[in-house]
């Protein structure tokens, strides 16, 4: 398999444009899908595919008692750690348990126990085996707890770009370099006739360069469309609570789901 690296990706964001602005759209990206995170309940935050680990970190920020992420990249996870020591000036001690693990390890997360937040944002579709990614993830959420999960959105286009992406992976590093300043500008466009909206002003993830990188290389690569996550999501005992579509057409499609049946009537967010 000609899998992307993401750790790599994340490690040159890290080190070339995350600047505290980031920090701050994340934290309200958090709170604009789940709400405040309050410190009196001590409230567990598990973080899977956690990349630059720039969520855990706002999640502890924002009040989380205990926070875990993981990665399957170990690179992933270093730089996950470089940037809680940045951001948080931990230099001592660590307030965030960053973990290299599966999320289709099945023994592995069964011991990983369960947690009040799951958020696993733009990551189970990455895994090869999206069915078995969220199978596992939703395991972890306790009773009345919350599921985040973001899943690119099936479109016809979809398939076309499956292959772009494993072709890209295959290709030596100077053509690469090639391909996205070739598609740089017909994605800026793209989103740009799309959305309406400048496509380098973003209010969540990397800048626009470095998400093209993400995603041309983005591979395993899987999607699904909305009625197909609703009935997924449905009979491993969700209610949702909140579907956000995405700005493009194959964009990521957010969901906010409980696993209690007393949960308010779900509500989508146009």
């Amino acid at each position: 398999m000609n899998q992307f690296n993401f750790g790599q990706n994340w490690k040159d964001y890290s080190r070339h444009a995350l600047a505290p602005e980031k920090v701050q759209e994340a934290k309200k990206s958090i709170i604009g899908l789940i709400g405040p995170i309050s410190p009196i309940g001590h409230i567990s935050f598990l973080d899977i595919g956690c990349g630059s680990g720039l969520f855990s970190i706002c999640a502890k920020m924002l009040g989380a008692k205990r926070v875990v992420g993981m990665d399957v990249n170990q690179l992933c996870l270093e730089v996950a750690k470089e940037n809680e020591r940045t951001i948080l000036r931990t230099h001592e001690r660590t307030q965030i348990d960053f973990l290299t693990l599966s999320i289709l390890d099945t023994p592995a997360i069964a011991k990983l126990g369960q947690f009040d937040i799951v958020y696993a944002w733009g990551s189970l579709h990455h895994t090869g085996n999206l069915a078995l990614a969220i199978k596992n993830a939703a395991s972890c959420v306790k009773s009345n707890g919350t599921f985040v999960i973001s899943i690119y959105n099936r479109h016809w286009s979809s398939p076309i770009w499956k292959l772009v992406k494993k072709v890209y992976n295959r290709l030596p590093s100077f053509c690469k370099l090639f391909a996205v300043y070739f598609f740089y500008p017909i994605i800026a466009l793209a989103k740009w006739i799309t959305t309406g909206k400048n496509p380098f002003k973003k209010e969540r993830g990397m800048t626009f360069y470095y998400d093209v990188v993400d995603w041309l290389g983005g591979y395993p690569y899987e999607y699904a469309s909305v009625d197909e996550m609703k009935t997924t999501l449905t009979q491993l005992g969700f209610v949702l609570q909140k579907i956000v579509p995405p700005p493009t057409p194959t964009g990521c499609v957010e969901y906010v789901c409980s696993n209690t049946a007393k949960a308010s009537r779900p509500t989508d967010r146009g």
